[in-house]
Protein backbone atom coordinates (compact mmCIF):
# COMPACT_ATOMS: atom_id res chain seq x y z
CA UNK A 1 0.00 0.00 0.00
CA UNK A 2 1.43 3.46 -1.33
CA UNK A 3 1.00 6.87 1.14
CA UNK A 4 0.28 9.27 -0.78
CA UNK A 5 0.50 13.27 -0.06
CA UNK A 6 -3.31 13.44 0.55
CA UNK A 7 -2.89 10.52 2.77
CA UNK A 8 -0.33 12.32 4.88
CA UNK A 9 -2.40 15.74 5.41
CA UNK A 10 -5.58 13.44 5.99
CA UNK A 11 -3.84 12.17 8.91
CA UNK A 12 -2.30 15.37 10.34
CA UNK A 13 -5.23 17.01 10.06
CA UNK A 14 -7.13 14.50 12.03
CA UNK A 15 -4.10 14.55 14.52
CA UNK A 16 -4.87 18.70 14.63
CA UNK A 17 -8.09 18.18 15.56
CA UNK A 18 -7.88 15.14 17.95
CA UNK A 19 -5.17 17.67 19.45
CA UNK A 20 -7.55 20.18 19.62
CA UNK A 21 -10.24 18.77 21.58
CA UNK A 22 -7.40 16.88 24.35
CA UNK A 23 -6.58 20.56 25.18
CA UNK A 24 -9.69 21.37 25.96
CA UNK A 25 -9.88 19.11 28.02
CA UNK A 26 -6.15 18.59 29.72
CA UNK A 27 -4.46 20.72 32.08
CA UNK A 28 -1.33 22.72 30.47
CA UNK A 29 0.94 19.63 32.17
CA UNK A 30 -1.04 17.16 30.96
CA UNK A 31 -1.32 18.38 27.14
CA UNK A 32 2.55 19.58 27.01
CA UNK A 33 3.25 15.10 28.10
CA UNK A 34 0.53 14.45 25.20
CA UNK A 35 2.38 16.40 22.65
CA UNK A 36 5.86 14.90 24.03
CA UNK A 37 4.20 11.47 23.20
CA UNK A 38 2.95 12.57 19.76
CA UNK A 39 6.67 14.09 18.96
CA UNK A 40 8.11 10.36 20.18
CA UNK A 41 5.79 8.54 18.20
CA UNK A 42 5.88 10.63 14.90
CA UNK A 43 9.87 10.41 15.43
CA UNK A 44 9.66 6.50 16.08
CA UNK A 45 6.85 6.52 13.14
CA UNK A 46 9.02 8.40 10.52
CA UNK A 47 12.79 8.24 11.74
CA UNK A 48 13.20 12.15 12.06
CA UNK A 49 14.03 13.50 15.17
CA UNK A 50 11.14 16.48 15.36
CA UNK A 51 12.97 18.52 17.85
CA UNK A 52 15.76 18.43 15.62
CA UNK A 53 14.17 19.00 12.67
CA UNK A 54 13.06 22.64 13.64
CA UNK A 55 16.19 22.94 15.45
CA UNK A 56 14.54 23.91 19.05
CA UNK A 57 16.85 21.58 20.91
CA UNK A 58 13.59 20.60 23.00
CA UNK A 59 10.52 20.10 22.43
CA UNK A 60 8.43 22.63 19.49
Amino acid sequence: MSITDEDVLEAAEALGEELTQKQSEATDSEFETILEECSKAISEETGIKYDDACDTGGCC
